[in-house]
């Protein structure tokens, strides 16, 4: 459906569920694939196939961004794509969440994107242009309570996503996002097993599959999507819908 024979792909927090899915569905593609994170991106690398690589990246590293990208050129070329898929959660109220697990996740999910936006832009503009796709989250677009952490930092994200689709825009590098909604992982439930946002009432009664969020993001980041910058691709079930009678 996608083809992304000969482009480089860097995907972050590539060992978690949606990362390995990029990782597998951008290799179908074609893509030579960077699947990069703290742990476990040589075996998503193996996963993937193909023309695939591992390497260790901690996002919030500026010398770990570096290495990665000089990694990349040495084993590809110049990136083509880079989809900043690393985030942490931590669930707590906007009075109850630590300050440093507060500044913890805000340094992860935005600060991390913003160090990998630094990083590959000099890298695409050797390729003639490239596709920033950040991954954000409907805690970027609703309300969240109990997530004041999380929520927040997704929402700064996309003031990030469209400054940097601005800046970037006359150098062939497009930059969107993508929202999804509850992905059917172990981090869609509580301890108990019960689900931490009940879906039976959306649009779609059912939490998406990681290969189906993986699809909307590949599709912003091809070729069919060239169009399109500074957008935001929803793939959240209707949850911003509300409940359906």
């Amino acid at each position: 459906m996608f083809d992304f024979t000969g482009k480089t792909v860097l995907i972050t927090g590539a060992s978690g569920a949606l990362g390995v899915a990029l990782a597998v569905r951008f290799a179908e593609a074609g893509a030579n694939v960077v699947a990069a994170s703290r742990k476990g991106y040589e075996e998503v690398a193996e996963k993937a196939g193909g023309r695939s690589i591992g390497v260790r990246l901690d996002v919030t590293s500026e010398a770990e961004w570096a290495d990665a990208l000089a990694r990349t050129e040495a084993a590809f070329g110049p990136l083509d794509v880079l989809v900043n898929n690393a985030a942490y959660l931590r669930v707590g109220t906007s009075e109850s969440i630590p300050v440093e697990e507060f500044r913890r996740v805000v340094d992860t999910n935005l600060t991390g994107s913003l160090l990998g936006i630094r990083a590959a832009a000099p890298s695409m503009r050797k390729a003639g242009g490239g596709v920033i796709i950040n991954v954000n989250s409907i805690a970027g677009l609703n309300a969240a309570p109990g997530l004041a952490a999380y929520s927040s930092s997704k929402w700064a994200l996309r003031g990030l996503m469209r400054a940097a689709a601005a800046e970037l825009a006359r150098d062939n590098i497009r930059v969107n996002s993508v929202h999804p909604g509850i992905i059917e992982t172990p981090l869609a439930y509580g301890p108990d097993g019960s689900p931490l946002v009940p879906v039976d009432r959306l649009a779609i009664p059912r939490n998406a599959s990681a290969e189906e969020i993986a699809d909307v993001i590949l599709f912003s980041a091809s070729e069919q999507a060239r169009f399109a910058t500074g957008s935001e691709f929803l793939a959240d079930g209707g949850f911003g819908l509300g409940a359906v009678a």
